[in-house]
C-alpha cells in the first residue's frame, strides 16, 4: 500500500510541478504590443471669415472668399481718376454700392452692383449722369492650410446713362486664387476674361476682348486687422481697337471690428494712350452683418 500510495503523492508532485511551470512560462511570455496608429491630421480651417478675406474692393484682383451663410455685405466707395494730356480731365464715380448676400451654401454668394453717380469734365464740358447695373456670382471652390482658390462670373447691363453706360452687355468670367505665404505676407491673383464694350473712333459702341491677369501682394500692418497691398494688372486691350495698358495700384484697409471696413488706394497706369495717362485716388467703406 506504502508503495502505490507514494506512487500517486509523486505522480502529483509532478503534475503541480508541470501545470506551475506552465503557468510561469506564460507569465514570462511578453505581451503583444499594440499596433501603433497614425493620428489624424487636422483638416485644414478654411481662410475665408474675416472682412479683410471676404471684402472686394478697391484692387482688380478679385478675392476667393464668398459672403457667408446667413450674412450679406455692402460695398462702397468714391474714385476720382484724372486724365493728363491733350483733352484730358478728371472723372468722380461714387458711391459705387455692391450688396453681397450669402447663400445656403457657405462657399457661393450672388452680388448685385446698382448704379453710380458720375461727372467727367474730361474731353468736353462737364456731364453727370449714372452707370450700368451688374449681377454676379462667387464660388469657392477649395482651400489647403495655405491657399485657396475659386470662380467668378459677372453680366453688366448697359442700363446707365449714354456718357457713362458700356453701351453694350458687358461678360466677366474670372479664376482666383490666394496663397499665404507666413503670418504677415500673402499673395492674390486672377485670370480674367472679359467681353467688354466702349466707344470707339467714331463715337459707337464697340464690344472687345480684354484678358486682365492682376497679381497682388499684401502685407498685415501691427496693431489691429489692417494691411497694405500693392497691385499689378496687365489689360490686353485698353478698348475698342486700342493696344495694351498697365496698372499699379497701392491700397490700405482696415478693419473696425467684425462689421466694418475701410479702405484708401492711389493707382497709376504708366502707359500713354492717345498721348494720355491716368491716375486715381479713392476711399471707401463697407459694412458686413
Amino acid at each position: 500500500m506504502i508503495r502505490p500510495a507514494l506512487l500517486g503523492v509523486v505522480a502529483l508532485a509532478a503534475g503541480v510541478a508541470l501545470l506551475t511551470a506552465s503557468a510561469l512560462g506564460q507569465a514570462a511570455k511578453p505581451s503583444s504590443s499594440p499596433v501603433p496608429t497614425k493620428s489624424a491630421t487636422p483638416a485644414p480651417s478654411d481662410p475665408c471669415g474675416s472682412l479683410l478675406s471676404i471684402v472686394n474692393r478697391p484692387t482688380v484682383t478679385t478675392g476667393v472668399c464668398p459672403v457667408r451663410t446667413g450674412h450679406f455685405d455692402v460695398e462702397n466707395g468714391y474714385t476720382n481718376a484724372t486724365t493728363s494730356g491733350a483733352g484730358g480731365g478728371s472723372n468722380a464715380n461714387y458711391p459705387q454700392s455692391i450688396l453681397r448676400v450669402g447663400t445656403a451654401d457657405p462657399h457661393l454668394d450672388f452680388e448685385f452692383g446698382f448704379p453710380s453717380y458720375e461727372t467727367s469734365s474730361a474731353s468736353h464740358p462737364t456731364v453727370t449722369g449714372a452707370s450700368d447695373v451688374s449681377l454676379a456670382t462667387k464660388y469657392e471652390l477649395g482651400y489647403s492650410s495655405n491657399a485657396n482658390w475659386g470662380l467668378y462670373g459677372a453680366i453688366t447691363y448697359p442700363t446707365g446713362s449714354t456718357a457713362f453706360s458700356a453701351g453694350n452687355a458687358q461678360f466677366t468670367g474670372d479664376f482666383n486664387g490666394g496663397y499665404t505665404i507666413n503670418p504677415e505676407l500673402s499673395l492674390a491673383g486672377t485670370l480674367s476674361f472679359n467681353a467688354l464694350s466702349g466707344t470707339n473712333a467714331a463715337g459707337a459702341a464697340q464690344s472687345y476682348f480684354a484678358f486682365i491677369p492682376s497679381l497682388e501682394l499684401s502685407a498685415a500692418l501691427p496693431g489691429g486687422p489692417s494691411e497694405i497691398s500693392a497691385e499689378y494688372a496687365y489689360y490686353s486691350a485698353a478698348g475698342p481697337g486700342l493696344g495694351s495698358k498697365s496698372l499699379v495700384d497701392f491700397v490700405y484697409e482696415r478693419d473696425f471690428g467684425g462689421h466694418l471696413q475701410f479702405d484708401a488706394e492711389y493707382g497709376v497706369s504708366p502707359t500713354v494712350i492717345d498721348g494720355q495717362k491716368q491716375r486715381y485716388v479713392g476711399a471707401g467703406l463697407s459694412f458686413m452683418n
